[in-house]
């Protein structure tokens, strides 16, 4: 009885950082502008530090959301917490300026427990993508002398987040293969706003533009893992996930006004007359998260050393979103394509039997990955895909000779390029997470 107290309590907590922490994350990166903004990684303290890999990996001592399948992997008698917040220092450059950005937004909160002895689960919150960006746009390098009265100054302003609560659980029905399934309550809100003035016209109204989208919806996705034993120590692992393309319900606001003054938060144009309206709920068939595939390979030496590798594709191509200012079909603009990622990651343990010389058991992870990202840039910007590339490295810090772990991870980026009038992001993030870990289910003997 004491365990199932503990059980409601947590799933309560998990309920109360859904609702608190969605929209305190915050990015800066203006490509966030573009589709559903910047797509956060799945996985959690381990995958960050070993390339965000995962889809092969398996382990009785951390939780792996990037295949359900390895929720397996957990022993019948085992509950476990994990909750992280991460660090992040963004530098955005381009030919004529440099800009820093720092914050620290929440990582993620999961759990995991056994439901018998033929399956694991797992329920966790995590966010899904973030927008945030506001420049400024001078139309004056645009051959228009700022002594012109067609001159104007754009301002663009984006910001919000989407979160998803899943619920994942991992079954085996054979020896040494496991399958596992997510369901996903995807949901946030998103906004977008532009605001255009005519300095050189006393008499010139501004005019100002804003869109809003909300979601709310069930989304699935599934994983695999094979495990084929070498000898007693050594295994290599096979991993697939599979994420169908999904239609998501939501909500879009339009507004376009016309005013002469800002408020005092320098957006929302006010004393204005609204040009346009719209409030429109759409179904499945307007936006869709896209169909993907990934999978990953592991070699094991069980309690010292994990090497592993992943692909993924995501098929953005094939969804549709909603028709925002930030997807359009202007060929000056951004557009959608697939996304491909390919990472490494290793972790080595000196010595985990170790009782005198503390660093042997503290658990090191490195890794790389390289993505192709879902924007494509303007063929007058080169017509090729933003890429990012990043290396990570990072400890898992056991605490006492038990489960419970600190982890850290840190990783350096770079994104995009300065190139054709594109801008570049350099990037480090640091994470922090802590992993709990507590025998449930356990019957006691006393003499």
């Amino acid at each position: 009885m004491h365990n199932i107290y503990k059980l409601v309590i947590t799933f309560l907590l998990v309920v109360f950082i859904t609702n608190t922490t969605s929209a305190q994350n915050r990015t800066y990166s203006p490509y966030s502008r573009y589709g559903l903004g910047e797509v956060q990684e799945d996985g959690f303290g381990r995958n960050a530090a070993m390339g965000h890999t995962g889809i092969a990996l398996s382990s009785s001592y951390n939780l792996n959301n990037l295949n359900p399948a390895s929720y397996f992997s957990m022993d019948s008698v085992s509950f476990f917490f994990e909750g992280g917040v991460s660090g992040f220092s963004q530098e955005i450059s381009s030919k004529n300026m440099t800009a820093k950005f720092s914050d620290m937004n929440f990582s993620y909160f999961a759990i995991g427990f056994p439901v018998a002895k033929w399956g694991f689960m797992s329920i966790g919150v995590k966010p899904e993508s973030l927008v945030g960006y506001e420049f400024f746009d001078d139309n004056e390098s645009a051959n228009l002398p700022a002594t012109s009265g067609d001159y104007t100054k754009s301002m663009y302003i984006g910001d919000g987040n989407t979160t998803k609560a899943y619920t994942g659980i991992a079954l085996s029905p054979f020896k040494d293969f496991s399958f596992g399934v997510h369901a996903s309550y995807l949901f946030g809100k998103v906004s977008h706003r532009s605001i255009a003035e005519f300095p050189n016209d006393p008499f010139a109204f501004k005019l100002g533009t804003s869109s809003e989208i909300s979601l709310n919806d069930f989304y699935f996705d599934f994983g695999a893992q094979y495990r084929q034993r070498l000898s007693d120590r050594h295994n290599i692992v096979f991993g697939a996930v599979f994420t169908p393309k999904t239609g998501i319900s939501g909500k879009l606001k339009r507004l376009v006004a016309a005013g002469t003054s800002f408020n005092r938060d320098g957006v929302t144009i006010i004393n204005a007359d609204t040009l346009a309206y719209s409030e429109r709920k759409f179904n499945s068939n307007t936006l869709e998260l896209p169909a993907k595939y990934g999978i990953g390979i592991a070699y094991n030496i069980e309690d010292q050393m994990t090497v592993t590798a992943d692909y993924s594709l995501t098929k953005w191509s094939e969804t549709d979103f909603p028709a925002l200012p930030s997807v359009t079909n202007d060929e000056n603009a951004f557009t959608i394509g697939d996304e491909q990622k390919i990472a490494f990651g290793l972790e080595y343990i000196p010595n985990y039997r170790s009782a005198s010389f503390y660093p042997s058991r503290i658990k090191y992870r490195l890794g790389t990955s390289y993505k192709k990202e879902y924007l494509i840039a303007p063929q007058s910007a080169g017509g090729d895909h933003l890429t990012d590339f990043g290396i990570t490295f990072g400890m898992g810090l056991p605490l006492k000779r038990s489960k419970t772990s600190f982890n850290l991870a840190f990783e350096w980026g770079q994104r995009g390029s300065t190139d054709n009038g594109l801008v570049k992001e350099n990037y480090m993030r640091f994470t922090m997470n802590l992993t709990l870990h507590e025998y449930w289910f356990m019957k006691r003997k006393f003499d």
